[in-house]
């Protein structure tokens, strides 16, 4: 019974760790890579993305060389170019794409304006921002019909070649999650280059990470703090008895 107080600071501190409410996770936080106006619009070879709740995302357009046989893999080298293109052209025709050439010149865009398997065309994303405080990535992507797919691959430590290979996405597929590997991410279209498919990067949805609320924090605070006195006393008394058996011994 003399550690009765002891355990019932353990419990409490116990409680306090599993005491993390669902109130305390964040809304998911969604990154909209469609184009802020009707049509296509030219955003340059590098575009920042915002979302609410979450930090500033860059992302690049260019092209990555064919080391495989036909279809990207990773070691592909990532080359920046062309511009990056918002797409709003209606159902399943939203995103960003990649445009390359002189259809892209001063703004004016008609040139397929997607993730082209021909070209080899890619975008670059730039996620170290979330790492520290989101989790639950999951890719949508949209014009990836009949067969045609968006690939989503790591990148290797630079970002200068594609990593490994993390997902295929589709429109009839709907979110797909990744679970990232390093600070960039690359979407291309991961058919061959021979197959004419073009793909749209359409959203990325993260997940800010849980957060005790501070009630429990001040509870798990309390119950530590009440076991560090709890076993200081007990050590005390303990000194306190040795000694006056020292005196009866004298």
């Amino acid at each position: 019974m003399k550690n009765l107080p002891l355990v019932l600071m353990i419990a409490a501190g116990v409680v306090a760790l599993g005491g993390i409410s669902n109130d305390t996770l964040a809304a998911p936080v969604t990154y909209d890579f469609s184009g802020t106006v009707s049509g296509d619009q030219a955003l340059g070879g590098s575009h920042s993305y915002t979302a609410a709740g979450g930090p500033a995302l860059t992302a690049i357009s260019g092209s990555y060389s064919q080391s495989g046989t036909g279809v990207p893999v990773a070691g592909d080298a990532f080359t920046a170019g062309g511009q990056l293109v918002g797409n709003n052209r209606g159902t399943d025709e939203m995103g960003v794409g990649v445009c390359f050439g002189n259809g892209c010149n001063n703004g004016h865009i008609d040139d397929a304006p997607e993730i082209d398997a021909s070209g080899r065309e890619a975008v670059r994303l730039d996620i170290s921002g979330l790492f520290s405080s989101f989790g639950s990535f999951t890719i949508n992507a949209d014009s990836a019909t009949d067969g045609e797919v968006l690939g989503i691959f790591a990148g290797n430590a630079a970002g200068t070649a594609l990593g490994a290979k993390l997902a295929d996405a589709t429109s009839a597929g709907g979110n797909v999650s990744i679970t990232p590997t390093s600070n960039y991410l690359f979407f291309v279209a991961d058919n061959t280059t021979t197959s004419g498919a073009d793909v749209l990067l359409h959203s990325l949805t993260v997940t800010p990470n849980a957060v005790p609320e501070p009630a429990s924090l001040a509870l798990l605070s309390t119950a530590l703090v009440g076991v560090s006195l709890s076993r200081r006393r007990r050590r005390g008394f303990g000194c306190g008895v040795l000694k006056r058996s020292e005196r009866r011994g004298l």
